[in-house]
């Protein structure tokens, strides 16, 4: 027992002390750029405008950054989950519609593959992050012109959600820290691209929280592969 909760603060400890250091990064950086307006009294309103827009950037990031740390405290907190049939199949097409402008800025193409039928207990906001940070992050690190395949599938009793990509790929001996708070494969890219490191950390707990299971492995010839599986609702829980 005096194990288990000395592992247990410490993992509180590391989240605590990742959290703030991701949280003072753009704090940080707001602060350079508002004392550099403030103090500069001759700049020019196009480096002005720069610097405003880089401002509203971080803003954005730790916007970001704090929702997932919400998203994640509520997983953390053993909340009683009420499960509903998800058609998981609505959910994704849900999720294109927000992510596929981001797909064109980033000149890669969606490819869906939905089948009917495809009915999970779950919540619908957990299906949404789910499916969302997954091909999400199919689309920030992929490659100009390359492709992002959504499959949502079927096989007897369960339900699979595959998301491709032909993007930069995740190294061998980097797969077993993936899900991990924090963690970044490549962290100048991450950071450029807006990532937190958070997005795997909540997916692998909204799945795992609805009896899920998650695996990540490559996608050949290039990029990455991860495939979520649910069991598939019967008709006594959808009374259908």
């Amino acid at each position: 027992l005096t194990e288990r909760l000395q592992t247990s603060e410490q993992k509180r400890h590391r989240f605590v002390s990742d959290a703030s250091h991701e949280l003072k990064t753009p704090l940080a950086s707001i602060r350079l750029l508002s004392d550099s307006i403030v103090q500069n009294e001759n700049m020019d309103a196009e480096t002005v405008r720069e610097f405003v827009t880089d401002i509203g950037n971080e803003a954005e990031r730790l916007q970001r950054t704090t929702e997932k740390l919400l998203d994640l405290s509520k997983l953390d907190d053993d909340i009683r989950i009420v499960p509903e049939p998800v058609d998981v199949k609505q959910i994704s097409l849900d999720a294109m519609v927000l992510l596929r402008p981001l797909a064109a800025e980033n000149q890669v193409r969606i490819h869906c593959e939905l089948c009917d039928g495809c009915v999970v207990m779950a919540t619908a906001d957990d299906m949404f992050h789910i499916i969302f940070n997954l091909v999400e992050n199919a689309i920030k690190y992929n490659l100009p012109q390359g492709t992002v395949n959504l499959i949502v599938s079927e096989d007897g009793e369960t339900v699979r959600i595959a998301v491709e990509d032909t993007g930069i790929g995740i190294p061998e001996e980097d797969m077993h820290n993936i899900f991990a708070r924090f963690y970044r494969v490549d962290k100048a890219r991450s950071r450029e691209a807006g990532g937190s490191g958070l997005g795997l950390s909540i997916v692998h707990d909204a799945v795992h929280a609805h009896g899920g299971t998650i695996a990540v492995g490559q996608n050949k010839p290039r990029g990455s592969r991860f495939i979520v599986s649910f069991p598939k609702a019967t008709s006594e829980e959808t009374g259908i």
